[in-house]
């Protein structure tokens, strides 16, 4: 481990897990069994679910489903795209989780979200907000951050297009932040 680090590892170590700092509120957890991927529509704040136990469409402003379809469905896990579902019908989502891909860590304000393991297997989520850099305290730059989450069994964690809508799905569940 690089000594200039040491103070930043401590820090993460040290910070208590918490949700994301206002505007950002929790909409909804749900429980999802054997989740694969997750992708977010490109025009509006929502999210396609897909697991073992079928696909869902979840509004992400309110953390309402809806839709839901219990049939076995298989992504395309080489171009990364899954068929939507009710009101994403027709359209081909990027998707993120299990077989790769990965969604946007960063909004065009600045807000991100950066994976730190500092003990394999356990995967550290921390958010900056704007104007702070994860690296800032070791360059006497702003580095504040908040530690949003400490997963083992991380499956994908991004923004949506818009930047309104933040999401960190597990093997077995989805948690979706929201602001306006």
């Amino acid at each position: 481990m690089s000594k200039h680090l040491k103070p930043l590892i401590k820090a993460i170590r040290k910070a208590p897990t918490s949700s994301p700092p206002a505007p950002w509120r929790e909409t909804a957890t749900i429980a999802v069994g054997g989740l694969s991927s997750v992708g977010f529509a490109e025009k509006e704040e929502h999210l396609l679910v897909v697991s073992s136990q079928g696909r869902s469409v979840i509004d992400c402003s309110t953390g309402e489903r809806l839709e839901r379809n219990r049939e076995e469905y298989d992504e395309d896990t080489s171009l990364l795209e899954a068929e939507g579902i009710g009101p994403l019908a027709g359209t081909k989502i990027k998707i993120s989780g299990l077989y790769g891909g990965g969604l946007p860590n960063s909004t065009d304000d600045m807000w991100a979200v950066h994976e730190v393991t500092l003990e394999w297997p356990e995967t550290t989520l921390i958010m900056t907000e704007p104007g702070s850099w994860l690296y800032g305290m070791i360059y006497e730059k702003k580095g504040d951050f908040v530690k949003i989450g400490s997963e083992l069994e991380l499956r994908a964690f991004g923004f949506s297009p818009s930047g309104r809508s933040l999401v960190i799905a597990t093997s077995s569940d989805v948690t979706i932040y929201h602001r306006k």
